[in-house]
């Protein structure tokens, strides 16, 4: 376009200059550049290129067409830096592979593609500073455009800029938060030295004074003016229209400029616009189809229009559309059919199916089933979009209207899964026409799972209840599936059911309504009958069926053949059942295989789910830690955040400030979700803090609002605090009542964890010789169990009752080991308390417990201190935190100065 382009952007070039000046000096910098179609975009992007001496730049460009193809624009950037490949982790490597359609495997998790595409650009950096430049971001396909949004987020200290290029209104949300740069319109003066430019000669000063006018400072619209307005409209000032949409208008100047050439060279054209990937061989393959030569790109340059070298490039994205566009339905066809027919090769059998598919103006079975394989070939690549766009237009062609519906269920529960629910209940409109009972069943039960999917709370239940019931006489199979889920779904809602949502009595005089099951039980038959038990006949009638539900849960997990959703109805279940071994080791295992199969989508809620764990077995650092990881990944991946165990290590931090106002956020959106059970992990973590701390009328308040629901999962914990809450506040009937409860399960579930809470609560509850007996008994059956905070917090309250039976003596013993198993874990709350319990016994507290703490880390410093003291690698952090390793090393500068330290082998003494 020449250097005419650029008026009145110099402050936009020093920008764009500077950021490049950064990869040469070895670090890393993003830009998003935002502005309307024609507004100089692209020029800038020319420019840096132009200008990048000692850099290398990757340029790719969106394709409208070519947006449900996955990973399309990853192939794109990383194809030229592919060479790296070699250098990632396995599981990068791999995932990448097949991604790009080079290698066979299940579906790789998008994260682990995009850490992949982080990598190789670190690689590829530390080569050779390098720019990439994403122009046309809108129309990048979206599984690329996450893993390179992913990327640039984390290029701090490598030598990597990335630059975005994206049309506004419509920036993808991707791009959200990223520094951005804004292109606004020329100013009027800097708009008259551009149409000097454009057009030297002598304009009446009326009719410029029109042209800038309804160029309105855009630059493609002046650029333009030499070949689409005569100068005899000029002269008139009739020449510019005034449309209502600039990119409009500039399409129809650039389809009229179209109409100008020859018909081959039109067909040249619309070849290259309906194949975006830009491969020459497929462009002339086809061309040669239908009897194109390479003399048609001769008018096509000289129009300039396009740049032909070994590429056919168009000058704008805006050609593009318009040669699509503007060409008509039947020509656009012969294209596709042409491509269709020259596109070869096992890795680009979607690319083949896509312009079949777009080839073919009636339904065609044939069509329809390359569709439906290219769907599983992109679904195994983890193309979960493309898979639902294949089997979405599957549908469309598919003949049969039972197969259509068929299909169309099908396509929305991919939809769905892709993230797309809207497009998924326009789909099961198909699925209704079909006229079949049993396919509107499952229709029902897909609206019923989307409703679960995007709002989780009140909505839910009663449209899993209502598909269930459909279900019943049609599939008892399916039906049985949609109660599981109703009352899976009732107990997300928990306490906030009310109105007109099925309660889970409700669903469970429903469910007693099927006919036996037939043939052998699985996990999911086990759990909905133990489940009903639970919620009819109480906790010890059902404790054998789902003791049962569990051992085949894990008989199915070791043989690989478990639903994965009945994952956390068996976690809710072992807490139930005061299992809290099988719980700790299920979720250590749960969490082992996700980071090994990289699936990081799923991630977060696996390293939260463990932070529990870790903060129950008092290892308050390690939970620390898996939390900051959960919020890196759910930061990359956009998904809400679980806060209720952030109020639980806050609690048994002792850290009330903090508990209070997490707790305070999180029952405000867990109420707007219509989440009651994150409402009772507010309230049990809460009486932790409470009881911790000493004020035990709240803590009894909190106990009391969440047992006014039986939350499966939490009630007997609740039990447990209750009765230290209720005995110390004074509510002696509450407290007998929760201890008779807690012994009688500790009687069906004789766990180390149940027998401890029941001795506990004999003790608490008890005097003389056989409150002791059973503190000692409580605190030797916590000692065998993964609690180690209710285990200190026995030895506690047993030293604080010896303390008040005149024990001095003994009850320091006690406070002792509990003072130091506090101090140890960090518990603020619980050690204060044991120190005023130590000096009310007779015994000034010693500043030797006194934990040294670091300097003042952010919580990625901290973790990765903590990872470095370990032994682990910088690229073993890396992959870790999601960043690079050379990022890693720079943070570890960082940490190394705030601490004073010189190596890893330090960090280990100075960690918190």
């Amino acid at each position: 376009m020449g250097s005419t382009t650029l008026i009145g952007r110099q402050d936009e070039q020093r920008q764009l200059a500077q950021l490049c000046g950064r990869a040469r000096a070895g670090k890393g910098g993003v830009l998003v550049i935002n502005g309307e179609a024609g507004i100089g975009k692209s020029a800038l992007l020319a420019e840096v290129v132009a200008q990048a001496d000692g850099l290398r730049t990757v340029w790719i460009s969106g394709a409208e067409t070519e947006m449900e193809l996955a990973y399309a624009g990853v192939q794109q950037v990383c194809g030229p830096i592919l060479a790296h490949i070699a250098v990632l982790p396995d599981p990068q490597r791999s995932a990448l592979r097949i991604a790009l359609g080079l290698g066979k495997g299940t579906a790789p998790d998008r994260l682990l593609v995009s850490l992949a595409a982080l990598s190789l650009l670190a690689e590829a950096g530390a080569e050779r500073p390098t720019a990439c430049i994403i122009d046309d971001a809108q129309w990048v396909d979206r599984a690329s455009l996450q893993a390179l949004t992913f990327a640039a987020r984390r290029l701090l200290a490598d030598p990597v800029v990335m630059i975005f290029a994206t049309r506004v209104p419509g920036a993808p949300e991707e791009l959200d938060g990223l520094p951005e740069l804004t292109l606004t319109r020329l100013a009027h003066a800097d708009a008259g030295v551009l149409l000097s430019q454009v057009m030297p000669g002598r304009l009446d000063e009326r009719v410029r004074e029109n042209i800038l006018g309804e160029a309105d400072g855009n630059p493609l619209a002046l650029l333009d003016l030499r070949q689409s307005i005569a100068p005899t409209a000029l002269a008139g000032g009739y020449g510019l229209p005034a449309a209502a949409s600039i990119a409009g208008r500039i399409e129809r100047e650039y389809s009229q400029r179209l109409h100008t050439l020859p018909p081959t060279t039109q067909t040249l054209l619309l070849i290259a616009a309906a194949e975006p990937t830009g491969d020459p061989t497929w462009l002339w393959a086809a061309a040669e189809k239908l009897r194109v030569g390479a003399d048609a790109a001769v008018p096509a340059e000289r129009s300039g229009l396009v740049t032909v070298e070994s590429r056919l490039r168009f000058r704008h994205p805006l050609v593009r559309s318009a040669v699509y566009h503007y060409a008509s339905a039947s020509q656009r066809r012969q294209v596709h059919a042409a491509l269709a027919d020259v596109i070869s090769g096992p890795t680009h059998t979607e690319h083949r199916a896509w312009h079949h598919a777009h080839a073919t103006p009636t339904p065609d079975e044939s069509v329809a089933v390359e569709l439906v394989v290219s769907a599983q070939r992109a679904r195994c690549r983890g193309g979960a979009a493309a898979a639902a766009a294949f089997l979405a237009y599957a549908v469309e062609l598919t003949p049969d209207p039972l197969r259509r519906a068929d299909r169309a269920l099908e396509a929305a529960r991919a939809k769905l899964d892709a993230g797309d629910p809207e497009a998924a209940i326009r789909l099961l409109s198909a699925v209704d026409r079909a006229d079949d009972e049993l396919l509107s069943a499952r229709a029902d039960l897909l609206r019923a799972n989307v409703a679960f999917a995007t709002r989780r709370g009140r909505d839910a239940p009663p449209l899993l209840l209502a598909a269930a019931r459909k279900l019943r006489p049609l599939d008892p199979v399916f039906a049985r599936d949609a109660y599981l889920g109703a009352l899976m779904a009732t107990m997300i809602v928990g306490r906030l059911c009310t109105g007109e949502a099925p309660s889970a009595a409700t669903i469970v005089r429903s469910v007693r309504q099927l006919p036996p099951r037939s043939g052998p039980a699985t996990a999911a038959d086990l759990f909905l009958e133990g489940i009903v038990l639970r919620i009819d006949d109480g906790h010890a009638a059902a404790a054998p069926v789902l003791q049962r539900a569990i051992q085949q849960y894990l008989a199915e997990d070791n043989a690989g053949v478990a639903d994965p959703r009945l994952h956390d109805i068996t976690l809710r279940v072992l807490l139930d059942l005061f299992a809290q071994d099988t719980y700790n080791s299920l979720n250590a295992r749960q969490l082992e295989l996700l980071r090994a199969a990289g699936e990081l989508t799923v991630l977060p809620a696996a390293l939260t789910t463990y932070a529990g764990v870790c903060v129950t077995a008092g290892d308050f650092a390690q939970a620390a830690d898996l939390l900051a990881q959960a919020e890196t990944i759910s930061a990359a991946t956009g998904a809400p955040q679980q806060r209720s165990i952030h109020i639980y290590l806050a609690a048994c931090r002792g850290q009330q400030a903090r508990a209070e106002e997490i707790a305070r956020t999180t029952v405000r959106d867990a109420t707007a979700r219509g989440e009651g059970s994150e409402i009772t992990l507010v309230l049990f973590s809460l009486a932790v803090l409470y009881n911790g701390i000493g004020n035990y009328e709240k803590a009894l308040e909190q106990c009391s609002a969440a047992m006014e629901y039986d939350d499966i999962g939490m009630y007997g914990h609740l039990l447990n605090e209750t009765v230290e809450a209720a005995v110390r506040a004074g509510s002696t009937d509450v407290a007998e009542t929760a201890a008779a409860q807690l012994i009688e399960r500790s009687r069906t579930t004789p766990t180390a964890t149940a027998l401890g809470y029941a001795a506990r609560a004999k003790a608490l509850t008890a005097d003389g010789p056989a409150a002791e007996n059973e503190y000692r008994i409580a605190i030797r059956e916590l000692g065998r169990s993964p609690l180690k905070v209710m285990s200190a917090r026995t030895h506690l309250i047993f030293g604080e009752w010896l303390r008040r039976e005149n024990r001095r003596g003994e009850a320091r013993a006690e406070l002792r080991i509990a003072h130091g198993l506090f101090a140890e874990m960090g518990s603020e709350g619980f050690t204060e308390r044991a120190k005023r319990e130590l000096h009310a016994a007779g015994e000034p507290l010693s500043k030797q417990h006194d934990a040294r703490k670091p300097g003042k880390l952010t919580s990625q410093e901290s973790y990765i201190a903590r990872l470095a003291g370990d032994g682990y690698t910088n690229s073993e952090i890396a992959s870790h935190l999601f960043i690079s390793p050379r990022t890693v090393e720079w943070h570890l500068g960082r940490i190394f100065g705030k601490l004073g330290v010189t190596s890893r082998r330090e960090l280990r003494h100075t960690r918190e």
